[in-house]
């Protein structure tokens, strides 16, 4: 036959360890195509997909395992070269009969087809007619679905085989050791799933169920192919002879079999639909799935509207022999029409005309929803008798539930007013209609509302509806919810730490400014409170300046006299008490970053209450009153001298550190503990009483009194002070519930109209040492901010019982800045405005907020998209007022975060710009877009 059964240069080859690419062109130069040797070479294909599973490259050798394989391939190919096959398969007879085997397995799937022609009267030859044999998919499949393959594979090399032999086939018999596949093809194909259907669809066009026989795997010569080669494989092997049962006659084949039916997993799932027509067949939509009354109702007419268009209409008289019957006198007369002309039509566009809903079509369904609604409320039979009627005299008239009240005999009061519809509060229509009535009268309070149903229904249970529909109206949520405010949270450690020298745990604020004369010159100067937070004493410096090197000045100079503070609280900077325009725009230009990473140098630990809740920094915020109280009544002068207004602050901060800390009942024994006590050992600097001299120092036990005098001072403090500081503020005996991550929210600001305020979800919250929430990050439109739970309105409850926290960048960061960037985790520069916060965070973008800015070789060109503002700060660059972003490798664009109008209110605009100049100067920019936005406005 000229088979080819050595591979190319099968010395070099056998020699080493072949690549992947020489395996694959020895496999693939053995040429079968009538697949006699299937048994053989199916050795080789699996050889290659074994090596494609491997992943090396062309020309790398291959795996141990697959060395192996490839040496024994090579010694079942040697069985091929001395094979010697007949092909000579009708010498005696024009007529046989096709016999094919299949089988499968997780190797490969093959098929054998046989041609058996009757020699004598009771001896049969059987000869090969052709083979094929295929390996299975890379992906699993099962084995019922292997088999299933390949009867399709006998199926279709027999159907080509009697398409080609010109001896006429007698019969055609299907051999498989497959159950599975058997009961298959005796089934309608359409019961199974569309990778089974569509095979057996295929062997049923070309095969009978009744010509499918089932043979036992040891008798079934395509089982030699889907297994290890056959090591004794010559002419007589029964690959090549087929089974001997068909040599013999057909009463010594093996029996048919029936098998148990059994599911097989490829059963398509059938599901069972069975209808019912119910009593009611009230033409009514679901009331459920609609969110107000007045669409429910318009469904509901133009339900009615399309029964009634869909009924057939009856046959009329003509309109004139109507008339003629009512009046005989009337006649028809026609006008003459004139002669009509011959016009080119042009299509027009097809239009959708809606049919107006007529005013019956509503009455009517108002009249079935409401009598649907009394159905279900109430029963069907016997309605008057419901328990929750029986102190009500309810009567039935015209199908309704009406309410037989005492004012029948009134006179001009209509008849729906006088005898209401009577329906349940608790049902889906009833409370649609008092959300109507809700929205209708502008979500007035309930006498309104309640007043307005009651003209025409008598709802069980109105009062508590509506109040239940104002609870859940989400317009009601958004402008008339107030925050949950949670109770008073414990006192921090710093607040509770007696025992240690004052100003260890302080907190600083800025007041002011306070104008100073200087020579002939006007200048500005801010007061500097710092606060024991445990002592409640006070000390009081004079900045020149709202920068960050002033501030660290007066806390060097604070130290050296009280002692450097290990813990200092403040605000965010945009809740200082009576800070002016001029303060806001100072405090921004500081970067509070620098701060508070010197105060890190000198081991003190700084901490931040959260932005917008100045209830938190009450210790500092009410002593900057009683400061500015003592020099309202001192401070006579306008603008006084420096010195003079040093000493004011100096004799202020001496006052508040003479009020007693405890009210005490008048006594002449002893007098009130004060902040002056731990400072100075009594309550104000007036002179001791007594005369003392050099000998009193000396004494042995004069150490022994002060530290006694400290301790008495103390132990006062705890028994005194510390009393006062235990109740804790409640709103009610309710706990409210905390928020939750996922809450949606509204964000207060009491600054801005309303309706303005952001809205956002939260994404991770603060529990306290109570496990109760008074901090939450909340992630908007602008980004992420931290503000603390009494500014927050709950809109929408989280869905999920137990939410996820989402990771935070401000988590285990400790307090936290208002003007920082929490997005990227960047602060911004300074204190921002108090009074558009809310605003400039939640209207800028988040590509804005990118650290990617232009260093060099800039060139200025300014047009403004926003000229509601003006550029008046020279600081405007170098407080990173600007931010960058990059469109094209040709434009850059500044986004400015802060601008200010003439009226004062902060603003944030967006502006292009492409920078010529290199190394341009923040005062020389700052002019430069003053007078382009002057040329432009």
């Amino acid at each position: 036959m000229g088979f080819r059964t050595h591979p190319r240069d099968p010395k070099d080859i056998e020699a080493r360890t072949p690549t992947k690419r020489e395996v694959t062109s020895a496999v693939m130069s053995t040429f079968d195509p009538m697949g006699l040797a299937s048994a053989v070479l199916i050795e080789g294909k699996a050889l290659i997909q074994s090596i494609w599973r491997s992943g090396i490259d062309w020309d790398d050798v291959i795996l141990k395992k697959d060395e192996v394989a490839w040496k024994r391939y090579m010694e079942n190919l040697r069985m091929l070269q001395g094979l010697r096959i007949a092909r000579c398969f009708s010498c005696c007879s024009t007529e046989g009969e096709l016999h094919t085997f299949t089988d499968a397995s997780e190797k490969a799937d093959a098929c054998a087809v046989y041609w058996r022609q009757k020699t004598d009267e009771s001896t049969y030859r059987v000869t090969l007619l052709a083979g094929k044999a295929r390996v299975t998919p890379l992906r699993p499949v099962s084995i019922p679905r292997l088999e299933l393959q390949a009867a399709l594979l006998g199926t279709r090399m027999a159907q080509t085989i009697a398409d080609e032999l010109d001896i006429a086939v007698g019969g055609r018999t299907y051999w498989t050791d497959s159950s599975t596949v058997l009961t298959w093809i005796k089934t309608d194909p359409r019961t199974f799933k569309p990778f089974v259907a569509h095979r057996l669809a295929e062997i049923e066009q070309s095969t009978k169920p009744q010509e499918w026989r089932w043979v036992p795997s040891s008798q079934n010569p395509a089982d030699d192919a889907t297994r290890e080669a056959p090591a004794d494989f010559d002419h007589t092997h029964r690959w090549f002879n087929g089974p001997e049962f068909l040599a013999w006659d057909e009463s010594r084949w093996p029996k048919p079999r029936t098998f148990k039916q059994e599911p097989s997993g490829e059963e398509k799932e059938a599901f069972l639909v069975a209808t019912a027509r119910t009593a009611d067949a009230r033409p009514t939509p679901d009331p459920h799935r609609f969110s107000s009354w007045v669409k429910l109702l318009r469904a509901t007419a133009r339900v009615l509207q399309f029964i009634e268009l869909c009924r057939p209409r009856k046959e009329s008289a003509c309109v004139s022999r109507q008339l003629e019957q009512q009046d005989p006198t009337w006649r028809t007369t026609r006008a003459k029409q004139p002669r009509s002309t011959w016009k080119i039509r042009t299509p027009e566009a097809p239009t959708e005309a809606w049919l107006p809903l007529d005013p019956p079509h509503l009455k009517k369904a108002e009249k079935i929803l409401l009598r649907s609604s009394q159905g279900e409320s109430f029963g069907e039979k016997d309605p008057e008798r419901h328990p929750k009627l029986r102190r009500l005299d309810v009567v039935m008239e015209d199908g309704l539930l009406r309410l037989r009240g005492r004012v029948d005999a009134a006179q001009y009061i209509d008849v729906g007013c006088k005898r209401p519809i009577v329906l349940d509060g608790k049902h889906v229509i009833a409370r649609l209609l008092i959300k109507h009535y809700h929205e209708a009268f502008q979500h007035g309070n309930h006498a309104t509302v309640m007043n307005e149903v009651r003209q025409r229904y008598w709802i069980l249970g109105l009062r508590s509806i509506i109040r239940a529909t104002a609870v859940r109206c989400q317009w009601c949520k958004v402008y008339r919810s107030t925050p949950r405010l949670p109770p008073t949270g414990n006192l921090p450690i710093e607040r509770l730490r007696h025992g240690e020298p004052p100003f260890t745990c302080a907190a600083v604020d800025y007041f002011g400014p306070m104008t100073v004369t200087v020579g002939r010159r006007h200048e500005k100067r801010w007061g500097v409170l710092f606060t024991c937070l445990t002592t409640r004493a006070v000390h009081m410096e004079l900045a020149a300046s709202l920068t960050a090197d002033s501030m660290l000045l007066a806390l060097r100079r604070m130290a050296a006299r009280r002692g450097m503070p290990k813990i200092i609280y403040s605000d965010n900077g945009t809740n200082f008490v009576g800070a002016n325009k001029e303060l806001k725009q100072a405090i921004e230009n500081a970067r509070e970053a620098d701060v508070v990473s010197r105060a890190a140098q000198m081991n003190i630990k700084w901490k931040f209450i959260p932005p917008g809740a100045p209830n938190m920094g009450g210790a500092w915020e009410r002593l900057v009153r009683s400061v500015k109280t003592a020099l309202a009544v001192t401070l006579k002068e306008r603008h006084p001298r420096e010195e003079v207004l040093h000493t004011l602050l100096l004799e202020a901060e001496h006052v508040v550190n003479s009020r007693p800390l405890v009210a005490r009942e008048e006594s002449w024994e002893s007098e009130a503990l004060t902040p002056n006590h731990f400072l100075i050992g009594k309550s104000c600097g007036a002179p001791s009483i007594g005369d003392y001299t050099d000998e009193d120092l000396t004494g042995k036990r004069t150490w022994r009194v002060a530290q006694r005098m400290a301790d008495h001072f103390w132990s006062r403090w705890v028994k005194e002070y510390l009393p006062t500081l235990l109740p804790r503020k409640i709103n009610g005996r309710a706990a409210g519930e905390d928020l939750q991550c996922g809450d949606t929210v509204l964000i207060v600001d009491s600054t801005l109209p309303r309706n303005t305020w952001p809205r956002g979800q939260v994404v991770h919250t603060y529990p306290g040492p109570d496990n109760r929430v008074r901090t939450v990050d909340v992630r908007t439109s602008g980004g992420l901010l931290k503000r603390p739970a009494s500014k927050m309105i709950l809109l929408v409850p989280a869905t999920s019982d137990e939410p996820t926290p989402i990771e935070s960048p401000l988590q285990g960061v400790g307090a936290t800045h208002e003007g920082e960037d929490k997005e990227s985790g960047r602060k911004a520069s300074g204190h921002k405005a108090r009074t558009s916060q809310a605003w400039l965070e939640t209207n800028v973008p988040d590509f804005i907020r990118a650290e990617d800015w232009p260093s060099s070789s800039l060139d200025l060109k300014l047009f403004l998209l926003n000229l509601d503002f003006n550029l008046c700060s020279t600081e405007l660059l170098r407080s990173n007022r600007l931010l960058v972003y990059r469109t094209d490798p040709g434009d850059w664009f500044w986004y400015s975060r802060v601008f200010r109008n003439s009226g004062g209110t902060v603003r944030g605009g967006l502006m292009g710009c492409r920078i010529q100049t290199a190394d341009v100067e923040s005062s020389t920019i700052a002019s430069t877009t003053r007078r382009r936005v002057g040329r432009a406005s």
